[in-house]
């Protein structure tokens, strides 16, 4: 969670992808990276507590999004 914590407070982009992000110490890498400058992406088929927050929000599902971009 350390290391986690410091690459959130260091990172450019942070993606968020098929969580709820309800589940804490977890959930507060979003807001962390966020106020530290990062651009927030959030990719999930349902709305999320933390969506306001974000710079893009993709509502769509994980495979389909992220699909092309995932080698086979």
């Amino acid at each position: 969670m350390r290391r986690a914590a410091e690459l959130a407070q260091h990172c450019d982009l942070f993606l968020a992808i098929g969580s709820s992000l309800v589940v804490w110490p977890a959930a507060g890498f979003l807001p962390m990276a966020k106020n530290n400058g990062a651009k927030l992406v959030i990719i999930n088929n349902e709305p999320t507590e933390q969506d306001n927050i974000a710079d893009l929000v993709i509502r769509r599902d994980i495979g389909e999004t992220l699909g092309p971009f995932v080698s086979n």
